[in-house]
């Protein structure tokens, strides 16, 4: 049964638009059984593009190093916290809509709510935890994947089984009530779920699926 507590809810009131803004901060954590796969754009496949869109003379292909993309596949914050992008969760939770009512457009959403992380805000990375709150460490793990048209390959990326995440969720009151976005959450992490293999994707391994967190 997925439930949750919260640490603290504000009040914001913008005089001039006449938005009611409340915030809520909530800590989240992996479902039993779905483990958490992520895949950042690194640097190196950033530079590939750019070669590529330059016109650059293609090189020829290094002999490929696992552990060091894995290592480039982990989201790394400023104070070397292996992490997950917020941007993520805001995306579940705008997905989570279609099982709603059709008076919660999925626009209208987007502009509704804010999702920015606890621990460090404006980052847009929020640093990944154990149960017990000390850092959780990716391990890499092998996969094959499809790359472009019927192309099959491997990735090496890292895989969190238990991690949990704060939230702070700034939300237009006019637009979605406490309760909705209470319920978009559960249904986000029941349904959707965060990055790699998640199951809204064609793929649907089941991964990234996550609850909120009694007690934080």
């Amino acid at each position: 049964m997925v439930c949750g507590q919260f640490e603290r809810e504000t009040n914001m009131a913008d005089k001039k638009s006449g938005m009611e803004i409340q915030s809520v901060e909530v800590w989240v954590k992996e479902k039993a059984g779905s483990p958490l796969v992520v895949h950042n754009f690194s640097e190196k496949a950033k530079q590939q593009i750019r070669d590529k869109q330059q016109k650059k003379a293609k090189k020829a292909s290094e002999q490929r190093n696992p552990k060091e993309e894995f290592l480039a596949n982990r989201y790394v914050d400023a104070k070397g916290r292996e992490c997950v992008p917020v941007a993520a969760v805001k995306k579940a939770i705008i997905c989570a809509a279609t099982a709603f009512s059709k008076d919660l457009k999925k626009v209208a959403l987007r502009q509704a709510i804010f999702v920015d992380s606890l621990e460090s805000p404006g980052s847009m990375l929020a640093p990944l935890h154990l149960a017990d709150g000390s850092p959780a460490v990716g391990a890499m793990r092998e996969d094959a994947v499809t790359i472009g048209i019927n192309i099959r390959g491997l990735a090496y990326r890292p895989e969190y089984p238990t991690w949990k995440i704060g939230l702070r969720i700034e939300f237009n009151n006019r637009l979605v009530s406490l309760e909705q976005l209470l319920a978009l959450i559960d249904q986000a992490g029941w349904g959707v779920g965060i990055c790699e293999g998640r199951p809204e994707r064609s793929s649907a391994l089941g991964w990234g699926r996550f609850e909120r967190v009694v007690n934080g």
